[in-house]
């Protein structure tokens, strides 16, 4: 379930950025980020409404730095509709999950944001590099 959850994020994630930068092409890159972050936050606000899960009250449990995370969405957004404009969505996919694969990496290296420290093996090492590879290629 998680690998097809996970293939599935990745296909929105791509369809968001091609769309967002559509938006983008007729409003300002900030206007963009504040329809998509609106209609993702409606969005999770109707499933929500039908959630059998009662964890409502859990997030004052959370720490207030983390409850912030959300908005790394609109920077994600706003980033996303540049990319696109300058060097097209092959090249800005290629690229953001190039980055998203490497900071990841990190932070299990390091054990930051309360996550489990990771060994990183070198075949992981081999991996990033190989995808670094793959987006100087795709961007031939």
């Amino acid at each position: 379930m998680g690998i097809i959850l996970a293939i599935l994020s990745g296909y929105f994630i791509s369809l968001q950025n091609v769309t967002n930068a559509t938006i983008g092409s007729e409003v300002s890159t900030w206007t963009t980020a504040m329809i998509t972050q609106a209609v993702g936050a409606t969005g999770a606000f109707i499933i929500y409404l039908f959630s059998k899960k009662e964890r409502t009250l859990g997030h004052k449990k959370v720490k207030p730095l983390y409850l912030f995370g959300g908005s790394f969405g609109a920077i994600v957004v706003a980033s996303s509709v540049i990319a696109v404009s300058y060097v097209g969505a092959t090249i800005s996919n290629s690229l953001i999950l190039l980055a998203q694969l490497g900071i990841v990496i990190v932070i299990e290296a390091l054990g930051l944001f309360d996550i489990r420290k990771q060994q990183i093996a070198g075949k992981q090492w081999a991996g990033l590099a190989l995808m670094m590879l793959g987006a100087v290629l795709i961007s031939l």
